[in-house]
């Protein structure tokens, strides 16, 4: 509960500090010229930007429509038509609420992170605090850009307070991807390597660390993101979980493996201005959830080609999918369950597939909370070792590659890599095994955007890329009230 109850508790002030009130009548309501004058202000004001990774344009909900339900791992077969055709790359408006709240959402928080970076430098307070809550406002920033940039491509690039008459223009990949840099770069220098007590949750020197060797990744710059990743490894103070399905709970949240995640609450917490992760609610089984996201036939099947050394399926299987012949569905027999498939679900058997990983099912429920008080992953050790390994692999270090592959596999008994694989064999192997290690982390649309591998021909993998348009689909459109509001604000091609 560590940080997410202190964000709570001084969430309010720095929301009410988040703009400028033009009508203001009450001298003594907090404003920007007010707000920022102690210590106390300042870690409100950072605070108020974790908060902005709850909300559902965020980590709360719809980032993984837009990252795994859009991929190839992913779909969604929902009543609300607006929302199955979003991973149908097809929108009747372009503010359609899971658009328009990606975009919202994440400006929201860069809005708060860039007062914090512009006012808390004015504080008279302890300066290493000082430095360190504006280090994790420059991480969360980059964070924030990082996904923007992953998604859209395209967007204002905002970096101080806007005052009302700013219209700020779009600009493209490279200059995002130098502020996302060197916001990163300027607050590993000043983050902590950890916390303690209620600090525990915020970024970390590895957090930054690692999202710079990810971004570098990104871009392709292989030499930058393997010395930055080789750093967060070399540092020690992380490892995997012995368990791989104990990273997906509340009972052993900010552990060894977290590099960095977003604290969420339960229901107890919303009075307080803080809130549940709802996705599973969103994508789990039929009944205890709505089940408007699925995961795709390809993927389970890609599951199931590959065994354990001793001839099992991969456990990873079991914690992200309910499938007919795996684990119960929340305290339900699998037999029962999956009894009389289209009869009981009204689906067909080749989709009767569900998300399990996140979900509240060990809590002996009947019923998904919307609320769920689980943190969301967003890196994990895991992702760190296989970044590694695909920056050595591009680098043409294929030999030394393997190891970090093989010690994620073995977490989960597979078996050691088959030796001797070319360059292009070991990509193709470390992008399956990110698929297994990652489902529903947000990370699949990146790692095949990554190397070029969003076209039309991953309809093979999943049909609704029958409707992927190359040169327009890579990147979501910009909402159009957006465009209406800053006519500088230019949309992406295609759309």
């Amino acid at each position: 509960m560590r940080l997410r109850r202190l964000v709570a508790s001084l969430l309010a002030g720095a929301v009410l500090a988040g703009c400028t009130n033009l009508d203001l009548t009450d001298p003594n309501q907090p404003s920007t010229d007010t707000f920022w004058r102690t210590t106390a202000d300042a870690v409100a004001g950072v605070n108020a930007v974790y908060n902005g990774l709850q909300n559902n344009g965020t980590y709360g909900r719809w980032l993984v429509f837009a990252t795994d339900l859009r991929s190839d791992v992913g779909l969604i077969n929902s009543p609300w038509t607006d929302l199955s055709n979003f991973t149908k790359f097809t929108f009747t408006s372009y503010d359609f609420e899971v658009n328009h709240d990606l975009w919202q959402h994440h400006y929201q928080a860069i809005f708060r992170a860039n007062q914090v970076i512009a006012r808390v430098p004015g504080i008279a307070m302890d300066a290493a605090l000082r430095d360190r809550i504006v280090g994790e406002a420059k991480f969360l920033r980059a964070l924030l850009y990082f996904n923007l940039v992953t998604l859209y491509g395209n967007v204002p690039l905002i970096t101080t307070p806007p005052e009302l008459t700013d219209r700020p223009a779009t600009v493209g990949p490279p200059q995002l991807w130098a502020q996302i840099e060197q916001d990163l770069t300027e607050a590993r220098a000043v983050l902590p390597q950890a916390y303690s007590g209620a600090d525990v949750g915020r970024a970390t020197w590895g957090a930054a660390t690692a999202l710079l060797g990810k971004a570098h990744l990104q871009q392709h710059e292989w030499s930058e993101g393997e010395a930055a990743l080789s750093e967060v490894i070399g540092s020690g103070r992380y490892d995997l979980m012995a368990n791989y399905g104990d990273n997906f709970t509340d009972r052993f949240e900010n552990n060894v493996e977290s590099v960095f995640e977003v604290q969420f609450g339960d229901r107890s917490f919303l009075s307080a201005g803080t809130r549940g992760l709802n996705i599973s609610r969103m994508v789990g089984p039929c009944g205890p959830s709505y089940c408007d996201g699925r995961p795709t036939r390809w993927y389970i099947d890609q599951f199931l080609q590959d065994t354990t050394v001793t001839g099992r399926p991969d456990p990873r299987l079991d914690y992200t999918l309910y499938y007919k012949g795996g684990s119960d569905v929340y305290g339900v027999a699998n037999a029962t369950y999956f009894a009389d498939d289209t009869t009981t679900h009204n689906i067909r058997e080749d989709t009767l597939i569900f998300f399990k990983k996140y979900g509240e099912y060990y809590l002996g429920l009947r019923d998904q909370d919307w609320d769920a008080g689980i943190n969301f992953r967003v890196i994990r050790y895991a992702d760190v070792l296989l970044m590694e390994a695909e920056a050595l692999n591009e680098l043409g270090r294929t030999a030394e590659a393997y190891p970090f592959v093989d010690r994620v596999r073995a977490r989960v008994t597979m078996p050691p890599l088959p030796a001797g694989l070319t360059q292009a064999q070991m990509r193709d192997r470390i992008l399956r095994e990110r698929m297994f290690e990652l489902g529903l982390e947000g990370q699949r649309w990146a790692d095949l955007a990554r190397h070029d591998l969003l076209t039309p021909a991953l309809q093979a993998e999943d049909a609704e890329f029958q409707f992927f348009v190359a040169g327009k689909s890579e990147l979501l459109p910009i909402p159009q009230s957006e465009r209406d509001l800053n006519p500088n604000i230019k949309q992406n091609p295609g759309w």
